[in-house]
C-alpha cells in the first residue's frame, strides 16, 4: 500500500474521520432545512401577488418600469379611496346594495394585490438611488446564499477533528520517534500527510459550498446570476464590480483558502504542542476571539488569520454607518476592505503559510529531533490556553399563563383590570405620564413600574391582563463598545400577588453575530416590525403582536414567527383567550387561533366595538349609528339606546357615550 493511501486510510478510518464527515453532512442538511428562514418572509407569504408585479419590471431600472410603478400606485390609492366612499355611502343609505356590490367588486380585484405592490415599491425606492448597478429581482435565494457573514462553527469543528489527529494521534501513541527512524518517516511522510489533509479539507469545503448552492437553488431559485452584486441591499454600498454568481465564486474560493489556512495552522500547532486538547483550544481561540471580540465588525478582515477568509462575504461589503443616538453622529460599523488591504492580508497569509510548512518539515526531521529535541520541548511547552464559553440567549421561555377568562380590547390597550387592581395611564402631569395601578378595595394608587426606568429603557403604554398576571413591553438600549447602541425588545410578566417580574420573551433587534450555527443575521424586515408594534396579547402557546397592518404570532416554545392576520387599518380588535374579533370592511370577523379559521358574524355592520363578558357592544351602522349589544353565547342582538352615537367607552359596568347630535356625553348602567 502506498504512503498516500495509507495516510488516507488512517485519516478517514482509523481516526474515524469518515464518521465525522457523514455526521456533519447530515447535520448541515438538517440545519438548512430546519433553520433557514427567508430574508424577506413577506415575499413568500405574498408570492403570487409579488411576482405579478415583478414580471412587469424585472431587470434594470428604466423609465417604463418607473412609470408602471407610479401608475399602479395611483390606481391602488384611487381604488382604496373609492371603496371607502362607497362603503360609507352604502351603510349611510345613499346607495343600494346592488350598486354597492357592483362598484366594489372590481375595486377588490385591484386591492388584493396591494401587498405585492408594496414589496415591489420597496425595491423601487432602493434601486432608484443607484439605478446603474441595482436591478429588480427575486432576492430571497441570493440573499440566503450570500447576505450573511456567520462563521460556520460546524465546519470549523469538522476541520479540527479531521486534521488535529494527523500528528497528535502519533504523539499520543508514542509513534513519532519510531517513525523518524525509518527511511520514509521524515520528509516524504510529512509531505504526504500534509497533502492528504489539505486535499481532503479542500474537497470537503467545495462540497459544503455546493450543498448550500443546491439547497437555495431548489428552495428559492438562483436566477439572474448575471445581475450586479449591489442588487442585494446587503451589499448596497459595495464598490466591487461583480455579478451575483461571480460573488458566489469569490466567496467559495475564499472559504476554500481559509479552510486550507486553518488546516495548516492546526498541523503546525499540533506539531509544536503535541497535545490534542491544546491544539483544539488554541486554534478555535485564534478564530473565535477576533470573531466575537473585535469592536469593529470589519476588523477581522484586516488581520492575516483564517477567520476573514472563512466568512469572506465581508470582503465584498462597502462602508456602513449607523447613527449614534447619544451624540446624533454617524458612526462606522463596517469599513470596506480595499483591494490593496486584501492584497496585503493575502500576501502576509501566504508568507505565514510558507513559514508554517517549513517549520512542520523541520520539526519532523531526524536532525532537528535528535539535536534540538529538548530545546524545542522547552520552547513550545507554554501553549496559549483559550476557551470561549458562548451562551444562547433564549428568545422565548415558558410562562405561568393563567387559564382564567381573558378579555382584551385594542382600543383600551393602555388600561386593563383584574379582580384586585385597575391599571391605567395617569395623565395628571402631561410631562410625566405614568402607568399606575389602583387597589379596587381601598382606592390607593401606586406607580406600576416600581424600578426606576433608566434613560436607556423605554416602556410602551400597552398592557395585557389575565388572572393575577399583568404583562407589558419595553425596549432596552445598551451602550456597547464605544458608540454602538444595541436594542432589546422584551415582554415582561408581573405577578400581582407578590410583584415579582419575569421576562417571558426577549429579542435582540440589532444582532451583529448570532450564536446559532448557520444562523442568519436578523433581517431589516423582521427588525422593523418589532419597532412598529402597537400592542400585544397572548395565550398559553403564542404571543400575538399587533403591527400597523397585520398581526404576527410568535410561538413561545420555538420562537417561530408568522403572520396570522392582515388588517388594514386596525381599528377595533378584541381577544377572549382563543378568538380574535376584528373589523374588515365594516363586518366583524372571528378568527379562531386554535383552528386558524375565520367566520363572519352576521347582521353586524360597524367600525367600533368593545368586547365585555362575552358580549360585543357596537355602533350599528345599519340603524343610524345606534348602540347595540350582541351576545356571543346566545347569538342575540338587542338595542341599548335609541340615539345616534359618535363614540363610546366602558368603565365599571357603565357605558359612557357621546351623542352624535349634540356632542354631549351620557352614561348608563349595563
Amino acid at each position: 500500500m502506498s504512503t498516500s493511501l495509507y495516510e488516507l486510510k488512517k485519516i478517514f478510518l482509523l481516526q474515524k474521520g469518515l464518521h465525522f464527515i457523514l455526521l456533519l453532512l447530515f447535520l448541515k442538511a438538517l440545519l438548512l432545512f430546519l433553520m433557514d428562514k427567508p430574508v424577506n418572509a413577506d415575499i413568500e407569504m405574498n408570492y403570487p401577488h409579488y411576482f405579478s408585479y415583478l414580471k412587469e419590471v424585472q431587470g434594470s431600472y428604466s423609465e417604463i418600469a418607473e412609470q408602471f410603478i407610479l401608475e399602479e400606485s395611483e390606481r391602488i390609492a384611487n381604488a382604496k379611496t373609492l371603496q371607502q366612499k362607497m362603503t360609507e355611502d352604502y351603510y349611510d343609505g345613499v346607495i343600494e346594495e346592488a350598486e354597492f356590490l357592483a362598484g366594489t367588486l372590481p375595486l377588490e380585484r385591484v386591492l388584493q394585490n396591494e401587498r405585492g405592490y408594496e414589496l415591489i415599491y420597496d425595491q423601487y425606492t432602493y434601486i432608484r438611488e443607484h439605478p446603474a448597478d441595482r436591478y429588480f429581482l427575486y432576492r430571497n435565494g441570493w440573499d440566503g446564499l450570500l447576505s450573511n457573514d456567520t462563521l460556520d462553527l460546524l465546519w470549523v469543528l469538522l476541520v479540527v477533528l479531521l486534521v488535529a489527529p494527523v500528528y497528535c494521534y502519533e504523539y499520543e501513541n508514542k509513534m513519532d520517534m519510531l517513525l523518524l527512524t525509518v527511511r520514509k518517516g521524515t520528509f516524504q511522510q510529512s509531505v504526504c500527510k500534509i497533502c492528504m489533509a489539505l486535499l481532503s479539507v479542500a474537497l470537503l469545503s467545495l462540497l459544503m459550498s455546493y450543498m448550500e448552492f443546491v439547497f437555495f437553488q431548489l428552495k428559492y431559485g438562483l436566477e439572474h446570476g448575471n445581475y450586479p452584486l449591489q442588487s442585494l441591499s446587503y451589499f448596497a454600498e459595495s464598490k466591487k464590480k461583480c455579478t451575483l454568481f461571480e460573488a458566489f465564486l469569490w466567496v467559495t474560493s475564499g472559504k476554500v483558502f481559509g479552510s486550507l489556512y486553518l488546516a495548516l495552522l492546526i498541523l503546525f500547532v499540533s506539531v509544536c504542542m503535541k497535545r490534542y486538547a491544546f491544539t483544539l483550544f488554541t486554534c478555535t481561540g485564534i478564530l473565535l476571539i477576533p470573531y466575537y471580540g473585535l469592536p469593529l465588525e470589519s476588523s477581522k478582515y484586516n488581520i492575516p488569520t483564517p477567520l476573514g477568509f472563512l466568512v469572506s462575504t465581508g470582503y465584498l461589503r462597502g462602508d456602513e454607518y449607523r447613527r449614534d443616538p447619544f451624540n446624533d453622529q454617524l458612526t462606522a460599523v463596517f469599513r470596506e476592505v480595499s483591494l490593496t488591504t486584501l492584497g496585503i492580508v493575502l500576501g502576509i497569509s501566504l508568507l505565514l503559510i510558507f513559514i508554517m510548512l517549513l517549520m512542520i518539515v523541520i520539526l519532523r526531521s531526524n536532525a532537528w529531533s535528535i539535536k534540538t529535541g529538548r530545546f524545542r520541548g522547552r520552547l513550545f511547552s507554554i501553549p496559549l490556553l483559550i476557551w470561549l464559553s458562548v451562551t444562547l440567549l433564549s428568545g422565548c421561555t415558558s410562562s405561568d399563563y393563567s387559564e382564567q377568562s381573558t378579555t382584551y380590547n385594542f382600543s383600551t390597550r393602555s388600561s386593563c383590570e383584574n379582580n384586585n387592581y385597575r391599571f391605567y395611564l395617569d395623565e395628571t402631569d402631561l410631562n410625566n405620564i405614568l402607568t399606575v395601578f389602583e387597589d379596587k378595595r381601598t382606592g390607593k394608587k401606586n406607580e406600576f413600574m416600581r424600578n426606576a426606568t433608566s434613560a436607556l429603557t423605554r416602556v410602551q403604554n400597552s398592557l395585557f391582563c389575565t388572572g393575577s398576571y399583568v404583562y407589558y413591553m419595553k425596549y432596552d438600549s445598551e451602550k456597547k463598545r464605544r458608540f454602538e447602541e444595541q436594542k432589546w425588545f422584551s415582554i415582561v410578566q408581573v405577578d400581582m400577588d407578590n410583584f415579582n417580574e419575569k421576562v417571558i420573551f426577549e429579542k435582540n433587534l440589532n444582532s451583529e453575530e448570532r450564536f446559532f450555527i448557520d444562523a442568519k443575521k436578523m433581517g431589516n424586515y423582521e427588525s422593523a416590525f418589532f419597532f412598529s408594534i402597537q400592542a400585544f396579547f397572548l395565550d398559553d402557546k403564542n404571543i400575538y403582536f399587533i403591527g400597523p397592518e397585520e398581526i404576527r404570532s410568535i410561538n413561545r416554545s420555538t420562537g417561530t414567527m408568522k403572520v396570522v392576520l392582515r388588517i388594514s387599518p386596525i381599528s377595533s380588535l378584541a381577544f377572549d383567550g382563543r378568538t380574535v374579533y376584528y373589523v374588515n370592511n365594516s363586518y366583524v370577523i372571528k378568527y379562531d387561533a386554535v383552528t386558524q379559521t375565520k367566520t363572519t358574524i352576521p347582521d353586524i355592520v360597524t367600525r367600533d366595538f368593545l368586547l365585555e363578558d362575552n358580549k360585543l357592544i357596537f355602533v350599528n351602522r345599519k340603524d343610524g349609528y345606534r348602540l347595540y349589544m350582541y351576545d356571543l353565547k346566545e347569538y342575540i342582538i338587542r338595542k341599548l339606546i335609541d340615539e345616534p352615537v359618535m363614540s363610546f367607552r366602558f368603565k365599571e359596568q357603565t357605558i359612557y357615550y357621546i351623542n352624535k347630535m349634540n356632542l354631549k356625553e351620557y352614561g348608563f348602567k349595563l
